[in-house]
């Protein structure tokens, strides 16, 4: 009996163990002008920890062109690696700048990855290095360094689209042209890359974000994704692109609208069931989203004046409960609203939110009529001619 409990012991430590293993990249980069290297993490944020100066981001020392990545890891994830205050590798635009994946260093990394990264971008507008150290890795090479280029030429077209007052109209037209055919150009390179390769994590990445960016119809995803092998079933990207799947069929116009459960900033229990009887008007929304905050107040409005047949339930895409609470008192949303979770509760995910803001109309007998994507008068029109033809 002893020797049963030791071995179950034993086993049972390895599980442990392998669930959270340490991690570890070396970065060496020749040309780029930088002290602090930015981490952020795609994929399940609470498998990953890296060792870093500041614990609430991600900031890595990067000196004389060298950096070391480590930290401990229970699943696999990709990670973008953004060189602080190099200018060069952004495509600026006044005081901003548009954001383009070909301006950071990206690789996969999980429990036991142990990785060199070398690369020289001495003259580089873009971050043209593709680490190849593991299989998985190797397969993000693939990926990438076929949609780099590309992104990053249809960057410098935009940035030049934006800041060349010289540009005729006759100008923009071509270069908006040349941009559609760079966009349709990198669309080619990521759906042959996930028919070819549909089992690693660089696919699933590009197919999550494929997802979340509107590139592809959810319907085109189903054959790369039943041959995705088993062992990445367990995976972030793997859960995030089946609920997604589901829920573009779960959470389309005509079906009955999944349910949403949760704690509101009070601590009362909210379920959609609560809201029968009138139309429900479900706003996706975020404290960090100007869109989301500057349409509120017609929000509010809008239900003030139909209070007889509208009410209004939030699903927030944040994770810090008290900005959360402090953002709802200051835009005085007076309504009820819940903080998205995972799994199950995953609501983003689970209705295929492709966009901030996007609300979903849902009438008194919990069906699913109406979805709209952004800020605009429209939605509002739309939804008073669909309440009053009731």
């Amino acid at each position: 009996m002893t020797r049963l409990i030791s071995l179950l012991s034993a086993s049972l430590f390895a599980v442990a163990a392998f669930a959270q293993q340490p991690f570890n990249v070396s970065v060496s980069v020749k040309g780029v002008d930088c002290d602090h290297a930015y981490i952020t993490v795609f994929g399940d944020k609470e498998s990953i920890q890296i060792d870093s100066l500041d614990p609430k981001m991600s900031v890595i020392p990067f000196t004389n062109g060298e950096m070391t990545l480590k930290g401990t890891a229970s699943a696999q994830s990709v990670l973008r690696i953004s060189f602080s205050g190099d200018d060069r590798l952004l495509k600026m635009v006044g005081n901003g700048y548009i954001p383009v994946k070909s301006a950071s260093l990206w690789v996969v990394v999980g429990p036991g990855t142990n990785l060199k990264v070398e690369g020289d971008l001495t003259g580089k507008d873009y971050v043209d290095i593709y680490p190849n150290g593991d299989s998985e890795n190797r397969f993000l090479a693939v990926l990438n360094s076929g949609m780099m280029p590309i992104t990053n030429d249809e960057g410098n077209l935009e940035v030049k689209e934006y800041t060349d007052s010289t540009l005729t109209a006759d100008d923009k037209k071509a270069i908006e042209a040349r941009i559609a055919d760079f966009d349709q150009n990198a669309q080619k390179v990521r759906e042959n890359f996930i028919h070819s390769y549909p089992s690693c994590i660089a696919s699933l990445w590009i197919m999550e974000d494929m997802l979340i960016r509107s590139q592809i119809e959810p319907a085109a995803l189903e054959t790369p994704m039943a041959a995705v092998e088993s062992k990445y079933h367990d995976n972030y990207f793997y859960k995030a692109v089946s609920d997604r799947l589901a829920g573009a069929k779960s959470a389309a116009v005509g079906a009955k609208c999944p349910n949403i459960s949760g704690t509101d900033k009070d601590g009362n229990e909210v379920s959609i069931a609560d809201f029968r009887g009138k139309f429900l008007i479900v706003d996706f929304w975020g404290t960090w989203c100007g869109a989301c905050l500057a349409g509120m107040p017609e929000m509010r409005a809008f239900r003030d004046a139909h209070k007889d047949k509208v009410q209004i339930l939030g699903v927030a895409n944040d994770k810090d409960a008290e900005k959360w609470k402090d953002c709802m008192v200051r835009n005085k949303m007076d309504w009820p609203d819940i903080m998205e979770g995972t799994g199950d509760r995953d609501y983003v995910a689970r209705f295929n939110v492709q966009g901030f803001p996007t609300k979903i109309l849902v009438d008194p007998q919990g069906t699913i009529v109406y979805r709209f994507t952004g800020e605009d008068r429209e939605f509002y029109e739309n939804v008073e001619k669909m309440i009053n033809s009731k």
